[in-house]
């Protein structure tokens, strides 16, 4: 026999012992009190012996019907011991009550408190040993059977403090023990009750997904972390995560880091069953558009192709971007070479999960225009006063006026200064246009240059 088995086994001849000495002095004293012991400790009984069956067949090893093993059968065995705590607390609870009201005849001898003191004691040392087998085996079955003899314990000695005054005339102390029992019995049944039903629905333990999040992260090669999923059955915690890999890596290097991400959860979550999951990631952005660029310059209908963005969401990539061709093609042929184009891009990498193309006519004509001199002072001192307001801006020059088509073209060369990045510097210059804009609502098109200092 195992020693899983052993403890349960015992548990059940313990209960057998103490639900006989409790019946016989209950019914010889007449005591609520050392009755509803007596029947605390049958349930105990039913609850061993399904203890018992429980951690039995739970060690089934899994098969076609039960994939994940047969563990789950604990959590029903403690959930059934949680219902019957519950029956016996309010039978208890309502028959001291009707005592307080009638009245009732106890004779407690010493042979009972006697009685009740071993049962405190067995029940010290039988709680202690199925705690440690619970913790070892990570058994909730044996946990319950625990706290059923904690229980005991705990009502024993209430039953004990109870009887005692009984002994000396005073009859009603015997049911109020006995109320004070079916509370104990009630709160210990929730306890047992509520991590039976979470365990039942699948609740991943408190702070679980966090730490399976950051174990993983900590991983070389893992560049992000997806969905998680973690289910306990008996002593066994299922875990399914999905990580994103960069798509350049050899298949081999890329295996290495998966069974590196199983082994530190394993580490961390122990008798962890873990089932890692790994996408390939465009870990390099600019190398995307780089190779979107490329597609498009497979069709030589496409002219330009210009603001191209690529969004992350919920671990996918969303792609969108316009290309430039000839005025003239018939609508239905761009739609088809931006659907061909978009077909091909989604290709490029599994994570890609929307493209959008937007198609418009390639701007390709000279248009006559001229300066307009008139406007220049007005406008130029309009602009100088947001330049100003610019810290990152050094100087200007080059600032032109141009009316083309009866509208107001404005170009300059911006100057910034030296340690400024690239994606800084255009930041500000779309700044820039928005608020010449909005000041000067005549302006149609802003072009400005970028240049160090």
């Amino acid at each position: 026999m195992s020693p899983k088995k052993w403890a349960a086994f015992s548990s059940l001849l313990v209960a057998i012992l103490l639900t006989v000495l409790k019946i016989v002095v209950g019914i010889a004293t007449n005591s609520l009190a050392i009755i509803s012991e007596a029947l605390h400790s049958g349930i105990d009984l039913i609850a061993a012996a399904m203890t018992l069956f429980a951690v039995t067949k739970s060690d089934n090893p899994p098969d076609s019907g039960h994939m994940y093993g047969h563990y789950k059968i604990e959590n029903i065995s403690s959930l059934i011991e949680t219902i019957l705590l519950y029956v016996t607390a309010i039978w208890v609870l309502y028959e001291a009550i009707d005592r307080l009201l009638v009245g009732a005849v106890v004779e407690i001898n010493i042979f009972a408190i006697l009685v009740m003191a071993f049962s405190a004691i067995i029940n010290y040392g039988r709680s202690r040993y199925l705690y440690r087998a619970a913790n070892k085996y990570k058994s909730q079955a044996l946990e319950a059977d625990a706290v059923h003899f904690q229980a005991d314990l705990i009502t024993s000695i209430v039953v004990i403090v109870g009887i005692i005054p009984a002994y000396f005339g005073f009859s009603n102390f015997d049911s109020y023990a006995a109320i004070i029992v079916a509370l104990i019995i009630g709160i210990l049944g929730y306890r047992i009750g509520k991590k039976s039903i979470l365990s039942l629905m699948d609740t991943a333990p408190p702070g679980m997904e966090k730490l399976i999040c950051d174990e993983a992260q900590k991983v070389k090669g893992v560049e992000k972390v997806g969905r998680i999923r973690v289910r306990e059955s008996g002593p066994r915690t299922f875990i399914d995560l999905t990580i994103f890999i960069d798509k350049v890596l050899p298949l081999e290097i890329a295996h290495g880091v998966t069974e590196e991400v199983t082994k530190v959860i394993q580490a961390k979550i122990p008798h962890s069953d873990v089932m890692v999951h790994a996408e390939p990631l465009a870990a390099n952005g600019a190398n995307l558009v780089g190779k979107i660029r490329s597609e498009a310059s497979n069709f030589p209908e496409i002219k330009n192709i210009h603001n191209i963005r690529v969004f992350e969401i919920d671990s996918k990539l969303h792609i969108d971007f316009h290309i430039e061709v000839e005025g003239y093609l018939p609508i239905s042929t761009a739609h088809q070479i931006a659907d061909q184009l978009e077909r091909r891009i989604k290709l490029l990498d599994s994570s890609i999960e929307n493209v959008s193309c937007h198609a418009e006519p390639i701007d390709g004509g000279v248009t006559n225009g001229n300066r307009d001199l008139e406007s220049y002072d007005r406008l130029r001192k309009v602009i100088e006063a947001i330049l100003e307001s610019h810290t990152e801006i050094q100087s200007y020059k080059a600032l032109e006026i141009k009316n083309i088509d009866n509208k107001l073209n404005v170009n300059m060369d911006i100057i910034f200064k030296e340690d400024i990045t690239v994606q800084e510097a255009h930041h500000v210059a779309d700044q820039l246009e928005a608020e010449i804009k909005a000041k000067l609502t005549e302006i149609d098109n802003i072009s400005i240059h970028l240049e160090p200092s």
